[in-house]
């Protein structure tokens, strides 16, 4: 004869694990926080990233720079052979990549534009790509632009990665009938792109299938 009691002894003490809800909210949760965490706390500037600098144009050789930004100031200039585009220049022309803003030194050295003005003559762009993952453009102003005329964002597109700089149409001030350097500063605006989110994702479908698997 099997008492009830004896009935009771014969089933497993835990039956189903009692903390799997806890346990898989706790781990859930501080998995999520981690994540924030990591991106609260990412510098979203360019220092440190890796941009490639593409001279676009039929007065272009075409080549590629590949940067890290900030390594050098500026990054990019006419006379450093450590870079393809320092031949393409012109005396102090540059690039030079701050936190949230890039500064070119252009020298008008073409025809006449208008009175007082020249073009760069080139008929080519500079075409900024950004390369790392974790970061993409959000917005972009031009900051600055001195001793310069019609440029606007006619001439400067973007999209996520990338930054087109159109050299031939805008005019750049003379100084007693010479060229000179216009400065034209982009302020630029990056944002994280949340690449660890696919890997946050499927961690948490691996602690649910973790979970389905003891319960059962």
């Amino acid at each position: 004869m099997v008492t009830t009691q004896s009935k009771l002894l014969s089933k497993p003490l835990f039956a189903k694990p009692l903390f799997a809800k806890p346990l898989l909210a706790t781990t859930l949760s501080g998995a999520f926080l981690l994540l924030c965490s990591s991106i609260a706390q990412a510098s979203f500037i360019f220092t440190g990233q890796s941009i490639d600098v593409d001279y676009v144009g039929s007065d272009f050789a075409i080549a590629t720079d590949t940067i890290t930004a900030g390594d050098n100031d500026p990054d990019i200039a006419y006379g450093d052979s450590t870079h393809i585009g320092s031949g393409l220049m012109l005396d102090d022309e540059s690039i030079d990549f701050d936190d949230t803003s890039i500064t070119f030194n252009i020298r008008g050295d073409g025809p006449t534009y208008s009175p007082g003005y020249q073009t760069t003559g080139l008929l080519g762009s500079y075409v900024l790509s950004i390369e790392s993952l974790a970061f993409s453009i959000d917005s972009l102003v031009i900051g600055s632009a001195v001793n310069v005329t019609d440029l606007d964002l006619t001439d400067i597109t973007w999209d996520s990665k990338h930054i087109y700089f159109d050299l031939s149409d805008f005019g750049i001030g003379q100084i007693a009938g010479d060229a000179d350097l216009a400065t034209v500063r982009l302020d630029v605006t990056l944002v994280p792109v949340p690449a660890a989110l696919p890997l946050f994702l499927s961690g948490i479908a691996g602690l649910a299938l973790l979970r389905r698997r003891r319960v059962s």
